[in-house]
């Protein structure tokens, strides 16, 4: 099963592998909202992290988290409710002799997006009873960005890319995340981009192409994509203007292409 689900909430993870296998990848929770927005609060305002990142705005409010989180709750509840029908569809069939299964729904984003840390397990079930959240990772339709920002070419890259149906084998998607400053070098986020590649996008979502980016210097960044077999295929001089609330002046951006599962 690649989709695993809590026997205790019915909430479906994705779980990684050893040695990282104390870290699952959730939706966002809407009983924890304030919880996970002061998470989110106190790493985005992180140097280690911001730095590296576009987006999201800096300084990182309460209020940006709340807003962040009840958004992807939102977008997610379809997909979510097809999952639980699909766990539940298949709770009933184990026994009653069924062995056909229908091919399954292809879906236009993925749900897993709260990377946490297991700190308490069911004795019984193994299932995860107390987790804290230490990252995030996100994938979503390509904005090509080897190409002239406000251009005309990039507008019509996105737009084309955009109106491909979901499920289509032609959609440029892109992987984007970050993790805690005091998760970092452990090889967490290797393992997480993997697993999210493997376990969800290409079985639920038909992903065939895939590319991220990150600045010049994020050679952590660099060591991730790498690992997980994406391949430069440009380096594109001061791509972003200069930050000063950021501390930073004009960023060069790395744009990688995955080639594929090693």
């Amino acid at each position: 099963m690649v989709v695993h689900y809590n026997p205790l909430t019915k909430e479906p993870y994705l779980q990684l592998p050893a040695p990282c296998a104390n870290i699952i990848i959730t939706p966002y929770r809407e009983h924890q909202i304030t919880e996970t927005s002061a998470v989110m609060t106190e790493i985005l305002n992180d140097s280690r992290v911001y730095s590296w990142l576009i987006g999201p705005p800096y300084p990182f409010l309460p209020e940006h988290g709340v807003d962040w989180v009840k958004t992807k709750i939102a977008e997610n509840e379809g997909l979510l409710s097809t999952l639980q029908k699909e766990f539940e569809a298949s709770q009933s069939q184990q026994g009653d002799g069924s062995n056909g299964k229908e091919e399954p729904e292809f879906f236009d984003q993925c749900p897993f997006l709260c990377i946490r840390d297991v700190t308490e397990r069911d004795p019984a079930t193994g299932a995860p009873l107390r987790d804290v959240l230490i990252g995030d990772i996100s994938l979503s339709r390509y904005a090509f960005y080897e190409l002239p920002p406000n251009s005309p070419e990039v507008a019509l890259a996105q737009k084309q890319n955009n109106d491909l149906p979901v499920g289509h084998k032609d959609i440029v998607w892109g992987i984007g995340y970050y993790l805690s400053p005091t998760q970092q070098s452990r090889g967490v986020m290797s393992v997480a981009v993997r697993t999210v590649i493997q376990d969800w996008a290409i079985p639920r979502m038909n992903l065939h192409l895939l590319k991220s980016s990150f600045f010049v210097g994020n050679t952590g960044s660099a060591r991730v994509l790498e690992k997980n077999n994406f391949v430069e295929i440009g380096t594109f001089k001061d791509w972003t203007p200069a930050s000063p609330n950021k501390g930073r002046g004009v960023m060069s951006i790395v744009v990688v292409e995955w080639k594929g599962l090693l």
